[in-house]
């Protein structure tokens, strides 16, 4: 497996319901944390934070006794050839509760694929084709009749034993983590793994991204678990989360009542986006994230090699959200024009790749052209889903 094939760094990028950013007022209710000693802009995100990934503060009294070893029973490990990590997960998770959902819908359901971000700060810039898969996780689970549970903490030893107790249970743990702590690379790699054992030294993790697989019953790739705990606490502290440790897992819920008509307005929405911008620190979602992309590579200071992965998973994202929209839309004329939009985003993703080093302007045009494209598939999607109410 390598590591490019990890690269997500998408996966957290704050994203497309960000309406609550225009609340300068609040109160404070999330312990241990105190907002007022952060810059705006993270105060913003930490309120964004709280709202949207609904986290609940652990302590150990959530912790009961558990044996030195366990292993999830009765769960397949799944991974793809894609940069589909989360949304993977979540469909390892959702065949053990008997919910056979392919990959594809989950995205959909997540709005994981659907949007993109693009983000400046201090002269810094950031641009994924992914939407926030924690609050993809939060909309999906409610959706597929699981209850979603984010878990957070700053005490070292009550993440591991949260993590050794919920696997006893039978509870198969969704760990966010800096993928290269794990793989022995330098560079910093957003990631997903899915805990599903440990015995006294080790964590047991089914990885979701590399050679494609459908595995019963397998023990997973072993880790040192001190070692999982600190890729954990990179990823928090490389986001600047105002938590140390955190982990999710998902639990049988109410009876599913999927409204598909929903869905598609609000991944309409997030192919629409907007842009905040507040001081030096600027955002841009859905479709104004690629022209503002556009706009920067016009500008200089993003290099072909710096967009590259990004790029190439644009184009993949694409082309399987318009072939999923087709294959479960197929009587909707909006949705299938929609789909040809993304399509044609995608080639143009494609061809902006194959340019971006040695032709910079010509790539800035075909991303802007894109970025037409991405919003007329959102207006197609956001009036297909209130056709639909």
């Amino acid at each position: 497996m390598t590591l490019v094939k990890l690269r997500e760094a998408s996966i957290y990028a704050i994203a497309a319901t960000l309406t609550v950013l225009a609340a300068v007022v609040y109160t404070l209710s999330l312990p241990e944390v105190r907002y007022e000693e952060v810059s705006l802009p993270l105060q913003f995100r930490y309120k964004y934070l709280e709202e949207y990934y609904e986290p609940e503060w652990a302590r150990w009294t959530d912790v009961k006794s558990y044996p030195p070893t366990a292993f999830i029973e009765g769960i397949s490990w799944v991974s793809y050839e894609k940069p589909y990590c989360a949304s993977t997960c979540l469909q390892m998770i959702a065949y053990k509760y008997g919910i056979n959902a392919s990959v594809g819908y989950l995205n959909f359901l997540m709005g994981f694929t659907y949007g993109a971000y693009y983000g400046e700060f201090d002269g810094q810039a950031f641009f994924t084709p992914f939407n926030d898969p924690f609050a993809g996780y939060v909309n999906a689970s409610r959706l597929l009749g699981l209850e979603y549970h984010l878990l957070v903490m700053n005490d070292e030893e009550l993440f591991e034993s949260l993590c050794r107790y919920l696997v006893s249970r039978d509870v198969p743990v969704v760990l966010p983590v800096n993928a290269s702590r794990l793989y022995g690379a330098s560079h910093f790699t957003p990631h997903f793994e899915l805990l599903v054992g440990y015995d006294e030294e080790f964590f047991y993790l089914y990885e979701p991204t590399g050679p494609t697989k459908f595995l019963l019953g397998e023990r997973g790739l072993r880790f040192p678990a001190s070692l999982v705990v600190k890729a954990v606490n990179d990823l928090c502290r490389g986001f600047q989360l105002p938590w140390k440790y955190a982990l999710m897992y998902f639990t049988r819920g109410a009876r599913p009542s999927i409204n598909l008509a929903e869905v598609l307005r609000r991944n309409g929405l997030l192919e629409l986006g907007f842009n905040y911008t507040f001081g030096s620190y600027r955002m841009f979602l859905g479709s104004t994230a690629i022209s503002a992309l556009a706009e920067r590579i016009e500008r200089g200071g993003l290099t072909g090699q710096e967009i590259a992965w990004q790029l190439k998973a644009a184009s993949l994202t694409r082309l399987d959200n318009a072939g999923f929209l087709r294959l479960c839309f197929p009587k909707e004329e909006g949705v299938a024009k929609a789909a040809e939009y993304l399509e044609a985003a995608a080639r143009l993703y494609e061809e902006a790749l194959h340019i971006i080093s040695t032709s910079p302007l010509k790539a800035a045009a075909l991303l802007r052209r894109a970025a037409q494209y991405e919003a007329e598939a959102g207006r197609l999607l956001v009036a297909a889903g209130e056709g639909g109410d």
